[in-house]
């Protein structure tokens, strides 16, 4: 039997970006031509709040008959070009519908399920919309979990498809199995204070994460990066004064340090005192030392009790570019030597 699939689009104030219907047109034409594929739908709705209209979107997926709801926001780019990135649609919808796929990912799950694009924020922030759970403490009595975004830095390495806590929904495709283990109304908000002035949790995270909680696994195609639009003002530019700068920060325009300048621990014993004569020129000395190495570009050596660093990595070993070693000895027989 064939899968019924329907497209949602929530364009705010009638307004989509270019590269929202760019992804539509080529995304609808995929899924006309894919055998698996019966009816495709198409619904969208320009109204607030979104909480209304996402759940509007359910109740109309849901009299249309359809297997499948695909979600994707006006201010959205999917598929950025990075690489060795997937595009969301080739990837997610066959997980979706294939077990034999879902195993290709080391995933045995084969009930309905959830399946996201990540996406960051706004600046300047510009925050992980990924959420997987989390402790406080170990070994405590009382329950103290709570959802977390992944940081950037982990973001960015990941791949593949992993299941995680809570989703947004920018770019998102879901089995309409999921609403039977939810009850509705299934977008919410969920606020900081009874006055309900300020938000705890959008209504994507509150919709995936309660999916989570009642069973259904949801999952993030972390190959998948789409971009997320947000608007800035652009104003009067700003100036720089020394007054506004921490005290640290004038001296190290007083002390005129590079940014190709790091530190190093060298043995005192092999490499001696420090020569202020020698320093900056080629086959400069270390009084009590053989001569260090001349300026040149690539070379690197192993730097002994230190950081390695040197042929573009601070991980290898260390590379003596321009001039020579800087510092003096400390008590544990090394000296806090910069390298440039």
């Amino acid at each position: 039997m064939n899968a019924n699939v329907i497209f949602t689009r929530f364009p705010g104030g009638n307004s989509e970006h270019p590269d929202t219907t760019d992804w539509m047109i080529e995304t609808v034409i995929k899924a006309k031509s894919d055998p698996r594929i019966g009816d495709v739908m198409h619904w969208r709705e320009a109204d607030t709040p979104i909480t209304m209209v996402r759940n509007k979107a359910v109740k109309v997926a849901k009299a249309a008959g359809a297997d499948f709801m695909v979600m994707i926001d006006s201010d959205m780019r999917p598929d950025l070009s990075l690489k060795g990135a997937k595009k969301f649609w080739d990837t997610a919808w066959p997980f979706m519908i294939d077990p034999a796929v879902r195993a290709e990912y080391g995933i045995a799950h084969t009930g309905p399920c959830i399946i996201g694009a990540p996406y960051c924020g706004k600046p300047p922030h510009e925050n992980v919309f990924i959420f997987r759970w989390t402790t406080m403490q170990s070994d405590h009595p009382n329950p103290d979990f709570r959802l977390d975004q992944f940081p950037r830095e982990e973001a960015a390495l990941r791949t593949g498809i992993e299941e995680v806590a809570a989703l947004p929904t920018g770019l998102i495709i879901i089995d309409m199995r999921v609403f039977d283990y939810l009850e509705s109304p299934y977008f919410y908000y969920e606020y900081m204070d009874a006055e309900e002035t300020e938000k705890a949790s959008t209504e994507d995270v509150t919709f995936t994460r309660d999916a989570t909680m009642a069973g259904v696994p949801c999952y993030v195609a972390w190959d998948c990066w789409a971009g997320h639009h947000k608007s800035k003002c652009v104003g009067k530019p700003g100036l720089i004064y020394v007054d506004d700068m921490k005290e640290k920060f004038q001296r190290a325009i007083r002390q005129g340090l590079r940014s190709n300048v790091r530190l190093v621990a060298r043995k005192r014993e092999q490499h001696g005192q420090f020569d202020p004569r020698s320093f900056g020129k080629p086959g400069g000395r270390l009084s009590g030392s053989g001569p260090v190495a001349a300026p040149t570009q690539g070379c690197f050596e192993s730097i002994q009790g230190g950081v390695e660093r040197g042929a573009g990595s601070e991980r290898e070993a260390g590379c003596i570019g321009e001039g020579a070693v800087r510092g003096a000895p400390s008590e544990n027989g090394f000296d806090g030597g910069q390298v440039p």
